[in-house]
């Protein structure tokens, strides 16, 4: 459910504070504790859009109970209304279990002060998560040098992490909250890399919101994520640009891990990545897509991922793979490098085409992959490159 600052479409208030100079509204008259005034009024159904007030400036709405302060983690029950806000000016949002009380949770904040969560009277609460919230045990997998360290601090941002063009982030082996962390599309990253940035030394917890965004030229190095979120990182930038992914990890990713919008080349090496659908993707349906891109993958090892490159051979895409290393839990054969038809968005939907060895869009011989016992690789290829329908 979207968010949005609401006053109720009611036909009948209750007053809101006891007090002899209270504004008691009721239907039909307003009247003033302490005044021998009373006057007749119209209600107005007003859409869901205005600032919810009272009597006295408070940081939760009548009725409601404050269960956590800006910045903190709170949790409530399945489809709990949560208010966010201060000074009776609140945005409302329908929510289930462990959230931030953020600006990044709520799609904006009350300037001038601290706001609140409330939730409404009798909610009963569900057990208070720490600050930070739980985690997962850490993983037992990793590439040989990039294991990923135990964090030195855990950080929950109020909003997205610009890191500036040509800054270097350097967060100490701190673990980063945003919020979200499920496959929801459109939410914010954690970090957004303008062209010339470096992120390093990071681990992005389970608030995993869509992980890094890299706007051009960006390098994300020695970064881990614990449970990846919509996606681990996007790259974005124009052609020309490179997102380079160096010595790292990501765990838990239902669908990609590193999706590929903008052009130019994405670059993974030295890496590890268990349980997620793809280890990267080009787009197959953006709006504006085409390509050409290019994907590089050298040295990295996954667990029980279906697909490790996607690309789309009708725009001219290519995926250099060397060096893999299958260690999966069961024998479902991995697709190494799958061709897919992509489209512009609104032109219908992407589809698959096959998998290809040795072709001029799928660079990868059987013999870059190593296949550690029960694994197993898709060696049903189309004879040359797949045809495009």
């Amino acid at each position: 459910m979207a968010s949005h600052i609401q006053i109720a479409n009611v036909r009948r208030l209750i007053p809101v504070v006891e007090d002899r100079n209270t504004l008691v509204i009721q239907e039909g008259n307003i009247r003033k504790e302490g005044e021998a005034m009373k006057s007749k009024f119209a209600l107005l159904l007003l859409p869901v859009t205005l600032i919810a007030s009272s009597a006295f400036a408070a940081n939760r709405p009548s009725g409601y109970t404050t269960i956590c302060s800006e910045g903190k983690i709170c949790a409530v029950p399945a489809s709990t209304n949560v208010a966010f806000g201060r000074a009776d000016q609140f945005i409302f949002k329908v929510l289930s279990g462990s959230f931030a009380c953020s600006q990044a949770t709520f799609a904006g904040r009350i300037d001038g002060g601290v706001n609140e969560c409330s939730v409404p009277n009798g909610t009963v609460p569900t057990p208070p998560p720490n600050n930070p919230p739980p985690t997962p045990s850490p993983p037992a997998g990793f590439y040989p040098g990039c294991q990923m360290p135990t964090p030195t601090e855990t950080v929950q941002l109020p909003a997205t992490q610009v890191v500036g063009a040509g800054q270097v982030f350097d967060g100490g082996n701190r673990r980063y909250n945003l919020s979200g962390g499920g496959q929801g599309e459109g939410q914010p990253p954690v970090f957004d890399v303008q062209n010339g940035g470096t992120v390093k030394n990071v681990i992005i917890g389970p608030l995993a919101a869509d992980g890094i965004h890299c706007l051009g030229n960006c390098t994300l190095d020695h970064v881990w994520w614990e449970d990846t979120g919509e996606d681990a990182a996007t790259a974005l930038g124009p052609a020309g640009t490179v997102m380079t992914v160096n010595c790292g990890a990501a765990y838990n990713g239902a669908d990609k891990t590193f999706q590929f919008n903008g052009r130019g080349e994405l670059r993974i090496s030295n890496f590890y990545v268990a349980n997620s659908g793809k280890l990267a993707r080009s787009c197959g349906d953006c709006t504006g897509n085409g390509g050409p891109r290019r994907i590089f993958v050298t040295n990295v090892i996954t667990r029980d991922v279906p697909t490790i490159v996607g690309i789309n051979s009708n725009f001219g895409d290519v995926a250099t793979i060397n060096n893999v290393t299958l260690n999966n839990s069961g024998t479902s054969k991995t697709k190494i490098c799958q061709v897919y038809k992509g489209v512009v968005k609104g032109n219908g939907s992407t589809s698959a085409l096959g998998v290809e060895f040795d072709t001029p869009n799928c660079q990868v011989s059987q013999s870059d992959v190593t296949l550690l016992p029960p694994s197993q690789m898709n060696t049903t290829a189309c004879a040359g490159s797949c045809p495009i329908p």
